[in-house]
């Protein structure tokens, strides 16, 4: 009997001794660093689609354009930032998508859907372009997009516009020597010599005589090279070449 119940006492000895292991074993700091929860890293903003923009590279402010007719034609060329230009009638309207709109003088306005444009017609005198780039609707941006850009139109003549030539008569030359003109142009000799002198080369032209102190203009109308003389001294001579209208 008294073996019995020392076998009930080891058995609580036990139990105790494995409670208490339990707890001891909660109460000890392993040293363990808690986890911590990483931070989830934040999304970054949208960022705001770039506005377009364009410059104009052709024409120059203030440039002056020549024709030979009564209109002339401005090639404008443009370049953009940030544009898909698109045809006409797109829809709908889109950041960063349009065409152009230019307008002469604030007269009629043109619709452009590509960087280079000839503008023909364009009466001469000062011009002022204004160019808007808008949405594919037509209607502008805002804040609006617009340049401008100022021409001059000028008209030149293609005909010839003929010259005068002087010829000196001496004694016994002619001054110069030589003379190049064009055809159409006038040539006249003064006699500033002693004697009765001509410019004569026969078939093309001639002076007659030429008094002292008078003097005689010709029209050089037949191009070429010409060695002519006086007819009262006729180893009196020059040359004369008359070149075609370049």
């Amino acid at each position: 009997m008294a073996h019995k119940n020392i076998n009930v006492i080891n058995m609580k000895t036990l139990v105790f001794a494995l409670g208490m292991l339990i707890l001891l074993f909660g109460c000890i700091d392993l040293g363990g660093v808690p986890m911590e929860e990483e931070e989830a890293e934040p999304m970054p903003e949208p960022q705001p689609t770039p506005a377009p923009s364009f410059v104009i590279v052709s024409p120059d402010e203030g440039e002056a354009i020549t024709t030979e007719t009564d209109y002339g034609a401005v090639d404008i060329v443009l370049s953009t930032s940030n544009l898909i230009i698109k045809p006409a009638g797109s829809a709908p309207n889109k950041e960063g998508e349009g065409h152009f709109e230019v307008t002469v003088n604030g007269g009629d306005m043109v619709e452009v859907f590509s960087k280079n444009h000839l503008l023909e017609g364009m009466e001469s005198g000062s011009h002022e372009l204004r160019i808007e780039l808008v949405h594919n609707d037509g209607t502008s941006y805002s804040p609006s997009i617009v340049k401008t850009v100022n021409v001059f139109i000028e008209k030149v003549s293609t005909e010839y516009e003929p010259k005068d030539y002087t010829v000196t008569i001496h004694d016994f030359s002619y001054d110069p020597e030589t003379i190049t003109v064009t055809k159409g142009d006038r040539i006249t000799w003064e006699n500033k010599g002693a004697y009765p002198r001509t410019a004569t080369y026969t078939g093309v032209f001639d002076t007659d005589v030429i008094a002292p102190g008078g003097n005689a203009t010709v029209t050089m109308d037949t191009a070429g090279t010409f060695e002519y003389y006086s007819l009262t001294y006729v180893a009196m001579k020059a040359t004369v070449i008359v070149e075609e209208v370049g």
